[in-house]
Parts: structure tokens; C-alpha cells; sequence
């Protein structure tokens, strides 16, 4: 017999199919928000939950019958319902084996952005295998009901058919029936079969007219009519002028009772936006608000840079910004200040180097954070000694580079003889270790924006900066424009360089690195928009015209390792220490990407056990992948020494986002639509051998990046005269903080308007007692919003000073999240609803009337904040 007998018909399989999927996929929908939804009004309105996917189930029926050979209507209504089916079968696999992967839920409104992009199809195709275990499971299903769903339904159909038409014999076919309309009812008989269906056709209606809409129209979406939102992507554009901004939200009563702004924008437009003095004629790309003066703007026709109804500016405005909190009044630290003065510190070239996934927690691995005794929960007991020696020696180039230096089992220094790179044994020395950093996105991209440019990222699916003007100077458009000043006056730096130093007449080179391909979501175009003009990437690594060969193999679905790099790093160290150059290097590591490989020689060590309810193996992956890179971090150190430049060369570590596993959140991995904050803690440092070591605890983000480089080069009298005007003018422009200074997590202003005779405002305070200050003083907080991967759906709300965290929704289909770091700095215990008010009734019990009137404020700072940015990058949706 053949195998092709037990194959069941296809219009019942397909079906069975359809009905299986649908269901199973609405199932998993709902038990993925069931512990935020109450239970009796879950029960009441579940019939409205269903009532789409019943309404796809009959259609579908409707459509797969068996088709006659000589109706050709009847094959193209097959092809359509069994095209329906697969679909709903495909999307339904692939939203299991993305749960089985991350525990979370697939957006299919970002799925068109992933589904256009070559190197994003990689990552999806990185979970084929659990995507082709859920769909052999629910084919196997299907399978063994084909024929019960598929005759089921048919005869409750015609049940209907019936009861509409008066009792008509079975034996027509829905289709085939006579027309007969259901309201021609001849005696009492007929009126009584309808009432039933009446009654709850009527209660259908009722419920879903009743219903709150968040969040049960996001829970009825059914298969496969959500799909249709991955087919709906937006598209920015910049035409026309741009939109008044949007007044500060937060208001604050004075001593006379009278309620007004917390913050007032500064109307000395004329004076902010003339052109600058300290810019050359032709400036390069970045300078665009100080290129032209307004009356230049207007003969351009540039109406894009004004406020649509008046002659304001439309870019960004650093005195009209509420979340700007500047330190750059306050004192440096007094031993960078006694070094800078005695000119013992020279920056001549800066390194800045980009963590994938880089967790503060592992760099360095030490003892006492909430990820450590996640790890050692893995360990038999009598094994956990052995275990805390083996990861607190995991990152020794990490403890070197912050000066955390870890200790062992027995509460000892770890000893770093093993270590790849030896720091030179000069106590107290190192540079800036900051403690409390966060990202301003968990999207790599988004994240480098801040680092790179000090700007926040937009509130938006992917990379779509990218097609849009950088409303700040980046690095590489600053170091341009310091060459353009050199070339334009050459008299003016042989003069220079008789009082200074002969390196700061030198010319700088910015240059991009990364050993794994540009092309993913748009990231080269971005690097071009960022003013790098030279880099070394997957591409060129390839090349039948590479200088140097590639070695290995790729390790994941990216590129390569980046010891692949390494050729080129020490050509590019060579190059500026031997042609007299200044260098900008930006590197970007991926192998702590998901899926954690590294080459094949590279041995791994059992950082991991088998104790738990867990799988470790996806830990121990990336424990390994963050030793490799920490080794890595090690050679370029090196190299550096070897080169002689180390002394000269400032080093800039930051992660791009963390990274969450099943040992950090149980209901949740990965960083996509997860806003754990295993996935915002990340390292900073600023690095420098001649620099003392400053340890500094600041909740700051990325954005203080360029303030702190910029403020340094010009204390260390690291640039020249012309060099050190332009980045001190520029320095007050950015809205991060210079990390030479103590770092403000709020100030107090006075409540007068600027207009009026004002009291000198005090700066600075730790703790934030409330809104009104009884000395005619409000306190504005230092807000750090966090966007979640992938960008338009989530956003973390936090203020420097005050340890709450609100994981504000951009969509109704997510929920509110509050936390207190303070006492779970983990996030083991999140406060989850769907509505702010719910929220607020379930966290004021918990922590008081401060929690919530942080919560009200930080919900109202957030979604202005959205409207502000999209603003500011001049966004609007197409």
C-alpha cells in the first residue's frame, strides 16, 4: 500500500490546519498577558476574544470544499482558503518558536522591516529549528483531527443553514443551499429556533461595545488578520516645516498658590542661531543649524528649518530643552584638575569602543551583583567555591581597564597574572569608572547614536535615523571640522606649534571598525550620515583586494570574530604614531551577539552547571563570548603599548544594551520587547594611563560621551587655540553631562520667570523631597529614557536621583511595568497593568504617595518626550 494512503484529503487537512493554529497561537496570545488581567472580566469577555478567529474559522470553511472538477470558482475559492490556512499555520509556528526562544510574543508590525533586510533574514533563520519543532507539532495535530473539525463545522454550518431556512434536509451543501432569506419565518416554530441566536448575537454585541479597549482589542487579534500589520510600514519624511514643540507637561504651584511651568522656554532666538564665529566658510556636514544665518535659511528656502506659523528655529535648541541639566559650572575633580594643570595628561587619539550586549555585570565579573548569584544558583553547593574562582577570573582586562578589581572565594585580590594585557603598576591611576550607567536604546544602532553623536534616538521601529539629519555633530564631523580649520590656516599652526605641542597641529582620521557586516538595517548608511569616511568592515574583510586575509571562519550569522581585525588595528596604530596623525577609532564587537559563537580554537570554560528548572547553555555561550572579547580588549591594549602611543590614547568602553536570560527574568530573554533592566545596565569608562582614577556613581547614559571628550581635550590643553574655541563652544550644546565634573541628578530653579529678578538657583541636591520647594525653589529631575528594542513599542522612564522605573507603553498592546530598584535592583518582582490608574492602585500600597506622583510625572515626561523627539529629527509618518 502505498505511503500516499494515509495522507489525508488536503481541503480537511488544511483546515484542520487553520483551525489548530489559529487557536493555539490565540491561546499562547492570551496566557502571555493573563497574570495582569482580572479574572472575572477575562471570563465575561472571552467570548469577544474568540469571536475573530470563530469569524476567520467559518470563512475559511466556507472556502475549502471539496472543489468540482468542471467549477472553476469552487478551485480558486480551495486555493485562496488553503492559501489562508498555511499562512495562519507559518505565523502561528514561528510565534512558538519565538516564545520558546525569548519568551515573548512576535510583533508583526516590525516584521516587514526585518522580512526587507538580507542580513535581518539571518537572524530570524536563526530560529529555524524551533520554528520547524512547533509546526511538525501542530501539523501532527491537525492531522489526527482533519476529519472531526472539518465535518464538525460543516454540519454546525448547515445546522445554521437551517435554522435559518426552516428545517432543509442535510444533504445540501452550504454553497449549494436555496436562496431563501432567514427572516422568512411562517409560524411560531421558526420564531423560536431564532431566538436563541438573537440572544447572543445581541450579548456578542453588547460585550464588544462595552469592552474597555485596552487591552482586549489587542488580545482578539487573530490569525491571519494581524499579519496584515507587518505590510504597514511607516516611512519618514522631512518635507515642509516642522511643528511648534509641544510646552513641558509638568507644572509646579508657588508660594502664592499659582500654578505655572516647571520649565520656560528661552526666547533669544535672533542670538542662538546666528552663525557662529568660530565656523569656517564652508563647515562639513553636522553644522547645519550654525551654517546659516535665518535671513541666509530663507533665501535657501530651507523651510524645513523654521517652526511651522513663525521664524523660530526648528532644530534642536539646547536652552529651550527641559531635560537638560548642565554641570559645566561646577568644579572638576580635583586630582583631574591638578593633573591637567601640571599638563601631565596628553590626548592625542581616542579610542571608543562599543560592547555588544555589554552588561555592567560582566564587566567585570565580580562578586555582589544580582546576575553573580544568578550564576553560582547554577552550582551544587560543595562546587560554588570552585565556581566564584573560576568567574571572578573570567574578565581580568575588565577589573584592569575600571580599577573593580574582583576577589576570590576566600575574599583575596584575584590575582591577574593570566591576564592578556598588564596595566603598568601605577597606583591610582586609569582614568573615569562610572557606576550606574544606562543606555538610551537596547537597539545597538539607536544606542551608538548617543555615543557618537549625543543625541536621543527616535521613538520609532529600526534604524529609520537613518534616512533622516543628525540634529547634533558627531564625533567624526567634529574632528572634520578641527582639520578644516587646520588647512584653512597653515601660517596660523606653525605659529601653534612653537608654544604647543607639534601633535596638535597634526590632522585627526576617524575611522569605523567592526568585523561583521554594515549592511544590517541600514548601519552603513548611518556611519556616513556620522561623517566616517574610512572603514573596515565585513565587506572589506572579504575582498579579493584585502591587505590581510581572513583567518577564520564566521561565527554567527553577522561576520567574523573580531581577532579578524586585528591586522588592521595595528596598521591603523602604526599609521598615526609613524605619519604624525590624530585618530578617531570607533570599533563595535559582536561576538556577545546572539548567537554567541566563537572560533573554533578558542577554549570554552563551564562557567555554568546543571542546577534549575533552566537550560544554562545559552548563559555559558555568552559567559564565553564575553571572555573572548575581554582577551580581545586586551590585544588592542596592547597593540597600543607596542606602538607607543597608550600614553597619548584615550580609551571610551561602553556597552550598547545588556542582555537578559532565562537566569536574569523567567518570562522573558533576549532584548526585543523586553525591557528588563538586565538589558539598560551598562559599562562606561574613560580610560587614560596618565589620567588618576576617579570612580564615579551617576545614573548617566552614553550621552555624556562626546561632553566628557570634548571637556577633556580642552582642560588637558589638548587642543590648540581654535580647536579648543570650537569645542568649547560646542561642549554646552550637547545635552549630556561632562563627566569631569560631579554629576547633577537635579537642580533647584526658582519659580520666578526669567523675565523677573531671579534668586541664584541652587544646584544639585541628592534627594528630591517635592515638586513645590517651600523656598520659592522647584526641583527639575536629570530624566534618562531608555527606548526598547525594537524602538516605537516601549520606553524606560527613570530620573537620576529617585530609584522607581516605569516601562511606559508606545502601543496599547503592551503594559505599564514599575519597579523599585532600590530594593530589587534585579527586577525579580515587576508591577505589571494596562492602565496607568491600575497601576497606581497596585503600587501605592507598596511605596507611598512619592511612588505615585513619581509615576504620574514620569508617565507625562515620557510620552512628551515621544512627540518632542520625532520633532526634533523633524519625523512625521507617511
Amino acid at each position: 500500500m502505498s505511503i500516499f494512503a494515509y495522507l489525508p484529503p488536503l481541503p480537511p487537512f488544511l483546515f484542520s490546519a487553520l483551525v489548530v493554529s489559529g487557536l493555539a497561537s490565540k491561546a499562547l496570545h492570551i496566557a502571555l498577558h493573563f497574570h495582569s488581567l482580572p479574572f472575572l472580566l477575562l471570563v465575561l469577555y472571552s467570548p469577544t476574544l474568540i469571536l475573530p478567529d470563530v469569524l476567520v474559522i467559518i470563512a475559511v470553511r466556507v472556502l475549502l470544499r471539496f472543489p468540482a472538477p468542471e467549477n472553476k470558482w469552487q478551485w480558486l475559492s480551495t486555493v485562496v482558503g488553503g492559501a489562508l490556512s498555511l499562512i495562519t499555520w507559518g505565523a502561528s509556528s514561528i510565534q512558538f518558536g519565538f516564545f520558546m526562544q525569548t519568551g515573548a510574543e512576535v510583533a508583526w508590525a516590525a516584521g516587514g522591516s526585518f522580512l526587507s533586510d538580507p542580513a535581518a533574514m539571518k537572524i530570524l533563520l536563526s530560529g529555524i529549528s524551533t520554528v520547524t519543532a512547533a509546526a511538525t507539532v501542530l501539523g501532527l495535530v491537525s492531522w489526527l483531527l482533519h476529519s472531526h473539525l472539518y465535518n464538525l463545522i460543516g454540519l454546525g454550518l448547515q445546522a445554521i443553514r437551517d435554522l435559518c431556512m426552516g428545517g432543509y434536509n442535510a444533504r445540501y451543501t452550504l454553497i449549494a443551499a436555496p436562496s431563501k432569506s432567514c427572516m422568512a419565518f411562517t409560524d411560531l416554530r421558526s420564531l423560536r429556533r431564532i431566538i436563541p441566536a438573537v440572544i447572543i448575537s445581541v450579548s456578542l454585541l453588547f460585550l464588544e461595545l462595552s469592552r474597555p479597549a485596552i487591552p482586549y482589542d489587542h488580545l482578539s487579534g487573530a490569525l491571519p488578520l494581524t499579519l496584515l500589520e507587518a505590510f504597514h510600514r511607516k516611512s519618514p519624511t522631512v518635507e515642509g516645516c516642522r511643528e511648534p514643540a509641544v510646552p513641558f507637561p509638568l507644572m509646579v504651584t508657588d508660594l502664592n498658590g499659582e500654578t505655572r511651568p516647571q520649565f520656560e522656554p528661552d526666547s533669544s532666538f535672533v542670538e542662538q542661531w546666528s552663525r557662529a564665529s568660530w565656523l569656517p566658510e564652508n563647515p562639513p556636514p553636522g553644522f547645519t543649524r550654525w551654517h546659516l544665518s535665518p535671513n541666509e535659511r530663507a533665501e535657501k528656502d530651507n523651510q524645513f528649518a523654521f517652526v511651522c506659523g513663525g521664524d523660530e528655529g526648528g532644530f534642536y535648541n539646547p536652552k529651550n530643552d527641559p531635560l537638560m541639566i548642565s554641570n559645566l559650572g561646577g568644579d572638576i575633580y580635583e586630582p583631574l584638575k591638578k593633573a591637567f594643570d601640571e599638563h601631565s595628561v596628553q590626548v592625542n587619539h581616542v579610542i571608543l569602543l562599543t560592547l555588544e550586549s555589554g552588561r555592567k555585570e560582566l564587566f567585570p565579573m565580580q562578586q555582589g551583583t544580582p546576575m553573580f548569584e544568578g550564576l553560582l544558583a547554577s552550582h551544587k553547593k560543595q562546587n560554588v567555591k570552585e565556581a566564584i574562582d573560576r568567574l571572578v577570573t573570567m574578565t581580568p582586562v575588565a577589573q584592569q581597564l575600571t580599577g573593580e578589581f574582583a576577589t576570590d572565594s576566600n575574599g583575596t585580590k584575584v590575582d591577574l597574572s593570566h591576564s592578556p594585557w598588564r596595566t603598568p603598576p601605577q597606583e591610582g591611576m586609569g582614568g573615569l569608572n562610572v557606576r550606574g550607567a544606562l543606555t538610551g536604546s537596547s537597539l545597538t544602532f539607536k544606542s551608538i547614536l548617543g555615543s557618537h553623536c549625543g543625541v536621543n534616538p527616535l521613538p520609532v521601529d529600526l534604524l529609520e535615523e537613518s534616512g533622516l539629519q543628525i540634529y547634533q555633530p558627531c564625533l567624526p564631523q567634529i574632528f572634520d571640522l578641527f582639520n578644516e580649520g587646520k588647512s584653512q590656516s597653515p601660517q596660523r599652526r606653525q605659529n601653534d606649534s612653537q608654544t604647543q605641542s607639534e601633535a596638535l597641529s597634526h590632522p585627526w582620521k576617524s575611522v569605523f571598525m567592526q568585523s561583521i557586516t554594515d549592511n544590517y538595517d541600514r548601519q552603513d548608511i548611518l556611519n556616513q550620515n556620522m561623517g566616517f569616511k574610512h572603514k573596515v568592515v565585513k565587506s572589506d574583510l572579504e575582498s579579493p583586494d584585502a591587505k590581510h586575509k581572513v583567518q577564520g571562519k564566521e561565527i554567527n550569522y553577522f561576520g567574523y570574530a573580531e581577532n579578524e581585525l586585528a591586522p588592521y588595528v595595528l596598521d591603523l596604530f602604526e599609521e598615526v604614531a609613524n605619519n604624525k596623525t590624530r585618530m578617531f577609532l570607533s570599533h563595535v564587537t559582536s561576538t556577545t551577539h546572539h548567537p554567541w559563537g566563537t572560533p573554533d580554537d578558542f577554549k570554552k570554560e563551564p562557567y555554568m552547571s546543571d542546577q534549575g528548572n533552566i537550560n544554562h547553555d545559552l548563559m555559558n555561550n555568552y559567559l564565553n563570548a564575553a571572555r573572548f572579547v575581554d582577551i580581545w580588549l586586551g590585544d588592542i591594549m596592547n597593540m597600543l603599548d607596542k606602538t607607543g602611543i597608550a600614553n597619548e590614547t584615550l580609551v571610551v568602553v561602553v556597552g550598547d544594551h545588556g542582555q537578559a536570560f532565562g537566569e536574569d527574568n523567567k518570562e522573558m530573554t533576549g532584548t526585543y520587547e523586553n525591557g528588563h533592566i538586565s538589558n539598560f545596565r551598562v559599562p562606561l569608562v574613560f580610560h587614560h594611563p596618565q589620567m588618576p582614577r576617579v570612580d564615579i556613581t551617576a545614573n548617566a547614559t552614553s550621552l555624556a560621551i562626546i561632553p566628557t571628550i570634548l571637556d577633556l581635550l580642552v582642560e588637558s590643553h589638548s587642543l590648540d587655540e581654535r580647536d579648543s574655541e570650537i569645542a568649547s563652544a560646542l561642549l554646552p550644546e550637547y545635552q549630556g553631562q561632562s563627566l569631569l565634573r560631579p554629576f547633577l541628578s537635579s537642580v533647584q530653579e526658582p519659580l520666578q520667570r526669567r523675565d523677573q529678578p531671579q534668586p541664584e538657583a541652587h544646584k544639585g541636591a541628592d534627594q528630591v523631597e517635592s515638586r513645590s520647594q517651600p523656598d520659592g525653589f522647584s526641583k527639575r529631575l536629570a530624566w534618562n529614557m531608555g527606548l526598547i528594542n525594537a524602538g516605537g513599542s516601549m520606553l524606560s522612564v527613570t530620573s537620576a536621583d529617585i530609584p522607581y522605573r516605569l516601562i511606559l507603553p508606545l502601543k496599547d498592546d503592551f503594559e505599564y511595568t514599575f519597579t523599585h530598584l532600590g530594593e530589587d535592583p534585579g527586577e525579580k518582582h515587576l508591577t505589571k497593568a494596562w492602565t496607568l490608574e491600575s497601576l497606581i492602585e497596585a503600587v501605592e500600597p507598596k511605596y507611598g504617595e512619592e511612588s505615585i506622583a513619581w509615576l504620574k510625572d514620569a508617565e507625562q515626561v515620557g510620552k512628551w518626550w515621544v512627540s518632542e523627539q520625532k520633532r526634533i529629527w523633524g519625523y512625521r509618518e507617511a
